[in-house]
């Protein structure tokens, strides 16, 4: 996975930074504070952002607000030392909220559950699909010497172009 780093604290930002790539996943980019995290999800568009909670210019529970309103949105995972501001984080849609410092095994549980999906998102998945089936065209026009007719898109092997005309 693609994930961008917003924290405040470099030390912070470059054991973050190891962890992730231990783990198999590329950092795409490092933010010092919420606005810098937003122009660089714009501009990379990563699919998770490890947010610390108290920085300056931005907060991170502004920044997760901000993000929550982008399409696509990326998973927001919280990296913080405070505690109580976990249901704030919560309702905010973060995926996760892991406490400093964090253990590795942590940071790898909360990547490993983004990848699996909910029944609600299977659900979707199944019923565009069943709708995207439903708009898929089903004949072809052809207009021959009998007039115009409907071939079945199963019935048809290949489209031979001769000239001016086309044989199906």
């Amino acid at each position: 996975m693609d994930i961008l780093i917003c924290d405040d604290e470099p030390l912070a930002v470059e054991r973050l930074s190891r962890m992730v790539t231990q783990l198999g996943h590329h950092v795409v980019a490092t933010a010092e504070h919420g606005k810098q995290a937003i122009d660089f999800v714009q501009q990379y568009e990563p699919d998770v952002v490890l947010l610390d909670i108290r920085m300056p210019e931005m907060d991170g529970l502004t920044c997760a607000q901000h993000l929550t309103a982008m399409n696509p949105m990326p998973a927001v995972v919280f990296c913080t030392a405070y505690d109580e501001h976990a249901l704030t984080a919560i309702q905010s849609q973060a995926k996760g909220y892991l406490l400093k410092p964090i253990a590795q095994e942590e940071l790898e549980n909360v990547l490993e559950s983004l990848t699996r999906l909910t029944q609600a998102q299977m659900s979707n998945l199944e019923q565009k699909e069943h709708m995207e089936e439903k708009t898929q065209r089903q004949q072809i026009a052809a207009k021959t010497y009998r007039g115009l007719e409907l071939i079945p898109i199963e019935n048809i092997y290949y489209f031979l172009a001769d000239q001016k005309y086309v044989t199906v």
